[in-house]
C-alpha cells in the first residue's frame, strides 16, 4: 500500500486517536493523551468529534467504540459479490456437514473471515466475522495464495512475512510454494493443524471464470472427526462442489 502524497494531519490524528480507543478497549481523555504523548485538549476535541459523528460513544467521559462500525462493515461486506452470493450456499455447507463453515477473502495481504456458520456438531472456534489471519497459516488463505500471481505472492510475503502459529505452519518460502503448487494442482487446500492445534481445515478456492480468486471455503472441525477418510471421501467433494457455487453465482449473477 503506498502513502498517500499529501497526507492530512489532523486526520492522520484523529485516526491514531480512534485506534488507541479501539485497542484499549474504552478509554478516557487522560488515558489516551498520555498512551499518545498528546495535550488532554487536542484529545478532548478529537474524542468530542468522534462521539458528534456517531461513531463513539461518551458514558461520563469514558469513550468506547460504536455499533456504527458493525453497521459500516456489515455495509462493506454486504456489497461485496462473493458475500451476497457466498451466504446461502456456506450456511447448507454448514448444514450438511454439521461442522464450521467459513467464507475468507484477501485485503492487503491478509485474510478477513467475512461470513461463518455453523453446522449442527460445530466446535466454538477463536474466529468471528471481521478476524484476520495471516494467509499462509490456513487452508482458506492458501487456497487465495496458490491462485494470486508469483509477483502479488513475493509482495505479501515482504509485507507480512510467514510467522509461525503453531508448530506446524510452514515458514519456509520454497515450502510454502511447492504447497500452493500442489494446491493449483488438485484444486483443494488442507490446514494441518498449521492455525490452531486439535483444528484441521479443508478449503477450495472461489475464482471467476478468467482464474482471478475472489476468496476461499472452507469446513474446519476437531482432529477427531476431521480424519483422513472423512476429508477424502466427503468433505472434499462438499467443498468444491460450495466453491464452484459461489464462483458461478459470483461471475454471472
Amino acid at each position: 500500500m503506498q502513502g498517500a502524497k499529501n497526507p492530512i494531519k489532523s486526520s492522520g490524528k484523529t485516526l491514531k486517536i480512534l485506534e488507541t480507543v479501539i485497542n484499549l478497549g474504552g478509554a478516557g481523555v487522560t488515558e489516551v493523551a498520555d498512551r499518545l504523548d498528546r495535550s488532554k485538549a487536542t484529545v478532548h476535541h478529537h474524542l468530542s468529534t468522534l462521539s458528534e459523528h456517531g461513531y463513539l460513544v461518551n458514558d461520563e467521559g469514558h469513550y468506547r467504540p460504536s455499533m456504527r462500525f458493525f453497521e459500516v462493515g456489515q455495509q462493506v461486506v454486504q456489497r461485496k459479490d462473493v458475500y451476497a452470493n457466498g451466504i446461502d450456499p456456506l450456511r447448507s455447507l454448514a448444514e450438511e456437514t454439521g461442522e464450521v463453515a467459513n467464507l475468507m477473502i484477501e485485503e492487503e495481504g491478509i485474510g478477513i473471515y467475512i461470513a461463518i456458520e455453523a453446522g449442527s456438531n460445530a466446535i466454538t472456534l477463536d474466529t468471528t466475522v471481521g478476524t484476520t489471519q495471516y494467509l499462509h497459516t490456513c487452508a482458506l488463505g492458501k487456497a487465495i495464495l496458490a491462485y494470486m500471481t508469483e509477483d502479488r505472492r513475493k509482495r505479501i510475503y515482504q509485507r507480512r512475512g510467514l510467522p509461525a502459529e503453531t508448530p506446524n505452519t510452514v515458514t519456509d518460502t520454497d515450502e510454502l510454494e511447492a504447497e500452493l503448487t500442489a494446491i493449483r494442482e488438485r484444486g483443494i487446500a488442507f490446514d494441518e493443524e498449521e492455525r490452531a492445534t486439535h483444528i484441521k481445515c479443508v478449503a477450495a478456492p472461489v475464482t471467476t471464470d478468467r482464474g482471478e480468486v475472489l476468496g476461499a471455503v472452507s469446513v474446519s472441525g476437531p482432529t477427531s472427526r476431521m480424519t483422513e477418510d472423512r476429508v477424502r471421501e466427503e468433505l472434499t467433494e462438499r467443498v468444491e462442489n460450495t466453491a464452484t457455487i459461489i464462483s458461478i453465482n459470483s461471475t454471472y449473477a
